[in-house]
């Protein structure tokens, strides 16, 4: 068998396993996320870089779980970056999902922690001062020409309230979260360094909203993960029947409406503030004109009501101005 056609064979079996997984990746993709949209990234992504398809199959489904989770898809930028890395433990290569530092901001955006977030990184020969306390300040000019060496590196929020805040990280504190990635030696870190000390201090930086949104929370662990910073035992993937054959299939099902045992918890979590609640779904797509609480997709509902966290943050986010 020729080498092409042997790689058109392993995208083919790649396919099929993606394909029967499909339904556990709709139990917990989030409300914006395409799951065919994410197979096709995924399996173009492999077809361009055959590294993808030497790794596991194990991991190359867990790493579709979680964009499904996190709401970030396969595509680098603005995504989340697949890297394939050689575990040498068990003598096998996996698939290492590691979120971009533009998909944690958005991520952010979507949870309505924040309005908008940037980085930048700071290089020898740039202008650049900061102050803390009560008087925060931060003042950056690049060189021109030649910058020189990369030195540091800054996110900076908007809040809701239209308020600037921001973070910073010198090069020490980079280079020791690098020095802790399974992926420091290959990858963004060597081919988009820049891009991976923007990302570094924008995860700084989105540490306070945790609890905020289950997407948020699955970039930020994944983020974790990636970086060193949490080591997660392995995780069996849920086993998926092959969905039943229908003359019509629905090849984006909506999640099922919640239960009026939920509702009703929901409803009792909220309080006087249903109609705040209300408002700030339909502003958000969430419900229709004229719907209610029962429109809602009960793994919605059941998130928010997971703990005081996850019901604080909701409270925060439906009563920020």
């Amino acid at each position: 068998m020729s080498r092409s056609n042997a790689k058109r064979n392993n995208v083919e079996t790649l396919r099929t396993a993606l394909e029967a997984v499909k339904p556990k990746l709709y139990q917990v993709a989030s409300r914006h996320l395409s799951v065919d949209r994410v197979i096709r990234l995924l399996l173009s992504a492999a077809s361009r870089n055959p590294k993808i398809l030497d790794c596991s199959q194990q991991s190359i489904l867990l790493f579709a779980m979680k964009c499904s989770e996190t709401g970030l898809e396969p595509i680098g930028a603005g995504g989340a970056w697949p890297i394939p890395y050689e575990n040498r433990k068990n003598g096998t290569c996996e698939l290492q999902f590691i979120p971009d530092y533009r998909g944690l901001v958005n991520s952010a955006k979507r949870s309505g922690c924040i309005v908008d977030a940037w980085s930048e990184v700071v290089r020898a020969n740039d202008e650049f001062d900061y102050a803390l306390g009560l008087e925060p300040y931060l003042k950056h000019k690049p060189a021109r020409g030649d910058r020189g060496a990369l030195e540091s590196a800054y996110c900076v929020m908007v809040m809701p309230d239209g308020v600037k805040r921001f973070v910073v990280m010198d090069g020490d504190e980079v280079q020791g979260i690098r020095a802790r990635s399974r992926a420091k030696n290959d990858g963004p870190w060597v081919t988009d360094e820049s891009e991976m000390w923007k990302k570094t201090v924008v995860r700084r930086a989105m540490k306070p909203f945790a609890g905020a949104s289950p997407e948020l929370d699955a970039a930020i662990e994944a983020e974790d993960h990636a970086s060193g910073v949490l080591v997660l035992d392995p995780i069996a993937l849920p086993r998926a029947k092959e969905p039943e054959p229908s003359p019509d299939p629905d090849p984006d099902p909506d999640p099922a409406p919640a239960t009026s045992d939920t509702v009703d918890r929901f409803r009792a979590f909220l309080g006087e503030r249903e109609g705040v609640a209300l408002s700030w779904m339909r502003v958000n797509n969430w419900i229709g004109d004229g719907e209610g609480l029962e429109a809602v997709p009960a793994p919605d509902l059941e998130a928010i009501l997971a703990n005081e966290k996850t019901q604080a943050a909701f409270l925060k986010q439906i009563q920020a101005p």
